[in-house]
C-alpha cells in the first residue's frame, strides 16, 4: 500500500541510484583532472597565494604567468580577481605543485559537496528534500563541471547554505560562516544584505565582524593587496572588468542577466554604459523585491542563489552549482503541496535544460538565439517556482 512510509523508502532508494550516477560523473571528472598539468581555472588560486607569499602582487596577471612558465604548467593564467582573505583560505597549497594541488582541490570540492547536502537535509529533512537531492546528484551537469574546471563554488556554498541553516537559531554561528563565504566570494553578500533589510541585527553584525577579521589576517600579504582589491578589482565588476579577463560577455555558455542586456544594447568591449544601469538597476530591483516577497525559509534562500547566478556579469556553468540548493528547495515544496504540480509542465523541461552538459547543449544550439540563452530562462524558471514556494502554505 502507497503511504508515507513508502514514499520515503523510495526516495532514498532514487537518492542512492543518484550517488551512483553521481559517482560515475566523478569518476570520469577524475580522469580529465589527473591527466591535465595545466589545472585549468584552479591555476589562478594556485599561482595568486605564491604570488602574494613571494611579496608579488596576486592581482598581477603577468606575475602569474611568470610562475606557471617557470614551472612549466602552462604558458598564461586567467586573471585572479577574489577578496585577499580567499589567499589565506588557499595557503595549503604553498608546499605543493601546481598538479598536485589541483587533483587535491578534485577530491576536497567532493567534500563541501557532501556538506551542502548534509545542511539542506538538516534544514527539511523530508521525502521531498531527498528527491531534490537525488535529481540534482544524479544529472546537474555544473556539478561535476565545478569539480573538473577546479572551481570554489562548492565551499562557498557549504559555507553560505549551513551559515543561513544556522542563523535561525544560533544567529551569531551562522552570521559568522556567512562572513567568511563573503570571503571567498562575494555572492553570498547578497544574503547578508537580505538580512540587514529585514533588520535581522545578529548575523548581519557577525558576517561583518568575520569578514572584518578575515581581512585584517590578510593584511600579511601586504597592505598593498588589499588596496588593489578593493579600489581597482572590485569597481570593475559592474562593467564586465574582472581585473582583465578577456571574455566576451556575450559568448555561449553566459548564462546572466547583463548577457542580455549588453546584447541589446551592445558595446565594443564589456558593457555599455545602459546596459550597466539595467544591470545595476535589476540587482538592486531584485533584492528590493526579496524583501516584501521572500520569507525566511529554504525557498527564500533557494530563490537568493538564483539572483546569485545571474545578476554578476558573468554567471558560468560552474556557477550554475548555487542552483542545486533552488532545486531542492522547489522539491520539498512540491512534496509538501506548497506549490501546485501543475508547475512541473514549466520545471521539468528546465530542469532538463539546466542540467544539459554545456559543450553538447552548445552542439545542439547550432547558433540559435533561445538556445543559446535557455539555460538562463531555465534558471529564471526555478527562481519563480522559489518565489512563489516561499510565501506559500502547504
Amino acid at each position: 500500500m502507497w503511504n508515507a512510509a513508502t514514499a520515503r523508502k523510495l526516495a532514498w532508494a532514487l537518492l542512492a541510484l543518484g550517488l551512483v550516477l553521481h559517482a560515475f560523473g566523478v569518476a570520469d571528472g577524475w580522469t580529465k583532472v589527473r591527466n591535465a598539468d595545466h589545472g585549468r581555472d584552479f591555476a589562478s588560486y594556485h599561482y595568486a597565494v605564491h604570488a602574494a607569499a613571494d611579496g608579488l602582487d596576486p592581482y598581477d596577471k603577468a606575475a602569474l604567468g611568470k610562475l606557471a612558465r617557470e614551472e612549466g604548467t602552462r604558458r598564461a593564467v586567467h586573471p585572479f580577481f577574489y577578496p585577499p582573505p580567499f589567499l589565506l583560505g588557499m595557503s595549503w597549497v604553498l608546499p605543493l605543485t601546481l598538479p598536485q594541488a589541483y587533483s587535491a582541490w578534485f577530491w576536497l570540492d567532493s567534500l563541501f559537496l557532501l556538506a551542502v547536502v548534509l545542511a539542506l537535509w538538516k534544514w527539511r529533512p523530508g521525502t521531498g528534500t531527498l528527491l531534490g537531492l537525488a535529481a540534482t546528484l544524479a544529472a546537474l551537469s555544473a556539478i561535476p563541471n565545478n569539480h573538473v574546471m577546479g572551481q570554489a563554488n562548492l565551499p562557498t556554498l557549504a559555507l553560505m547554505v549551513w551559515g543561513a541553516v544556522l542563523a535561525r537559531n544560533r544567529p551569531w554561528l551562522g552570521g559568522a560562516l556567512v562572513g567568511v563565504a563573503c570571503m571567498l566570494k562575494m555572492s553570498p553578500a547578497l544574503l547578508v544584505a537580505w538580512w540587514l533589510l529585514r533588520r535581522r541585527w545578529k548575523p548581519v553584525v557577525s558576517a561583518c565582524g568575520a569578514a572584518l577579521v578575515l581581512s585584517l589576517g590578510s593584511l600579511g600579504f601586504g597592505v598593498e593587496v588589499t588596496r588593489t582589491f578593493y579600489l581597482d578589482v572590485l569597481p570593475g565588476f559592474s562593467s564586465g572588468d574582472y581585473n582583465g579577463l578577456t571574455v566576451p560577455v556575450d559568448l555561449f555558455g553566459n548564462h546572466s542577466l547583463p548577457n542580455l542586456f549588453a546584447q541589446i544594447w551592445p558595446a565594443a568591449d564589456g558593457l555599455s554604459s545602459t546596459a550597466r544601469t539595467a544591470g545595476s538597476v535589476s540587482s538592486v530591483a531584485l533584492l528590493l523585491g526579496s524583501v516584501w516577497l521572500l520569507r525566511d525559509n529554504l525557498a527564500a534562500v533557494g530563490a537568493l542563489c538564483i539572483a546569485m547566478i545571474i545578476t554578476p556579469v558573468y554567471a558560468y556553468e560552474h556557477h550554475v552549482t548555487f542552483a542545486l540548493v533552488s532545486v531542492v528547495a522547489v522539491a520539498d515544496a512540491l512534496w509538501e503541496r506548497r506549490l501546485h504540480w501543475g508547475w512541473l509542465a514549466l520545471l521539468l523541461p528546465a530542469f532538463v535544460v539546466m542540467c544539459w552538459p554545456i559543450a553538447q547543449w552548445k552542439a545542439l544550439a547550432d547558433g540559435r538565439w533561445l538556445f543559446q540563452e535557455a539555460k538562463f530562462f531555465a534558471l529564471l524558471a526555478f527562481g519563480a517556482a522559489c518565489v512563489v514556494a516561499s510565501r506559500a502554505r502547504a
